[in-house]
């Protein structure tokens, strides 16, 4: 429902949309799944609520059933509100839901109507009336009609639980005038935003895609690629286990519905392996977000889980930046530049002339070409990181010349680029610009090589 792009939708039927997409986003909450987020969330914000966001969705949510009843609605919000109020979303919502909701129900004309607004001494008060019958005088809170009990009871519960109180009355000039107060310590005058969580950079990482529908692995492997991440497909869980004992795998994304063998099952079967790779991060892809869901595959093993449909790059990478972190090795476990590679020629030989020979002497000479390209434009990347160690740049150009390095049998710079690739992706590293400055070093030896081969080539 949230994708819903509302100015499109024509203005006779927009309200019932709004109040359509408001229930679910409520009906979601209450089942215990995100409804807007692509990764697993908390069912409770620990964020403050906006009370500007809250009005504008209560009063979305219950226009249209006021119109429907031949009802006024109003939401009026007084001028001394605290921008916020640090209290539950779901109970909060759920309370003032349940008082509007029975004002609508019980109201046989007029308008039924929300006043927000800060008392003397600071509490923030929430107060709902309408123009229907009053209560039952020797009933207290009992309504003149069967039916609003169980609100009132839920709406008492879940005040006192977060230390508010409530008071429902008849009011002189006829109606019900129900009253919730907040203490002065649930203001909240400032909203700090939330820390967007980064955008994953899987440069370096082999991460197994275990999906067996066709649309979705496409989609899921195209945006993993994008995040610069060595990709490894299967299509059920029996392939995926085998990809991963055949494989060399940093990161697993697995679809948890899947043939021959679930994801579950995959996942349970890598935690129980022997060896160090059972605790590799786990990533599961689901259509089910609900909290026994979240909780079955938690207790498989799973580091996280990601709601399906991916909606973007952007939303998976945010949602696989902690779990890609813990893929990375910490400094102390990037090992030194092997000793040999380091002293060994600026190009392997038998590397270049297997090259040479399987492409063509014309060919491998566009090639050169364009390898001195990639080669200097790294440089000049990882030049321009040196002061600041600009780590996304570094580990964008050292990814490049792994690959570009290896083509051409450049080993000592590949080593030299790897190392620096994984010291890039640790939290900490006071190695890196030594092996920065070695890569860039590197580099001139390669590109010093290509420029004596051009010139001795027939």
């Amino acid at each position: 429902m949230s994708q819903i792009d509302l100015t499109l939708v024509p203005a006779s039927v927009r309200e019932q949309v709004e109040r359509t997409a408001a229930a679910a986003m409520t009906l979601a909450r209450l089942l215990g799944c995100d409804p807007s987020a692509g990764a697993e969330e908390p069912l409770e914000a620990a964020e403050p609520i906006d009370l500007a966001h809250l009005v504008a969705f209560l009063r979305r949510r219950h226009a249209g059933e006021a119109r429907e009843r031949g009802l006024g609605f109003e939401v009026r919000v007084a001028e001394n509100v605290p921008r916020a109020i640090a209290l539950g979303l779901t109970p909060t919502t759920r309370i003032l839901d349940n008082l509007i909701g029975n004002a609508l129900k019980f109201a046989d004309c007029g308008t039924v109507r929300l006043l927000v607004e800060r008392a003397g001494d600071g509490a923030v008060v929430f107060r709902v009336t309408d123009e229907g019958p009053g209560l039952r005088p020797a009933e207290g809170d009992r309504p003149r009609r069967t039916g609003e009990g169980l609100g009132l009871h839920i709406v008492h519960s879940l005040t006192e639980e977060l230390g508010g109180t409530v008071q429902v009355a008849t009011r002189s000039c006829g109606g019900v005038e129900a009253e919730v107060r907040f203490p002065a310590q649930a203001a909240v005058s400032e909203i700090i935003p939330k820390t967007i969580a980064p955008v994953a950079d899987l440069s370096g990482l082999r991460v197994l895609l275990a999906e067996d529908n066709p649309t979705n692995q496409m989609v899921a492997s195209q945006m993993l690629r994008a995040l610069n991440a060595d990709v490894i497909i299967a299509s059920d869980g029996v392939e995926a286990l085998d990809r991963f004992d055949a494989e060399k795998v940093d990161l697993v994304v697995v679809d948890i519905e899947m043939p021959r063998l679930s994801g579950l099952d995959v996942i349970r079967a890598i935690r129980t392996r022997p060896d160090e790779r059972a605790q590799v991060p786990i990533v599961a892809l689901t259509a089910y977000a609900m909290r026994e869901h979240r909780e079955r595959i938690s207790a498989a093993g799973a580091n996280g889980l990601i709601s399906k449909p991916i909606v973007s790059v952007e939303a998976l990478g945010r949602a696989l930046a902690g779990h890609a972190a813990r893929a990375f090795p910490r400094e102390a476990e990037v090992p030194d530049v092997d000793a040999a590679a380091a002293s060994g020629p600026v190009i392997d030989q038998a590397t270049f002339d297997a090259l040479a020979e399987a492409i063509g002497p014309d060919t491998v000479g566009e090639l050169i070409e364009k390898v001195v390209a990639d080669l200097q434009s790294a440089q000049t990347t990882l030049t321009a990181a040196l002061p600041d160690l600009d780590r996304v740049a570094i580990r964008s150009a050292s990814h490049i010349l792994i690959s570009v390095a290896g083509a051409i049998g450049a080993l000592r710079l590949q080593a030299s680029a790897r190392a620096l690739n994984a010291l890039a992706h640790c939290e900490a590293s006071e190695r890196m610009a030594g092996e920065l400055r070695r890569c860039i070093d590197e580099i001139d030896a390669a590109v010093g090589f290509a420029g004596n081969w051009r010139e001795k080539r027939p």
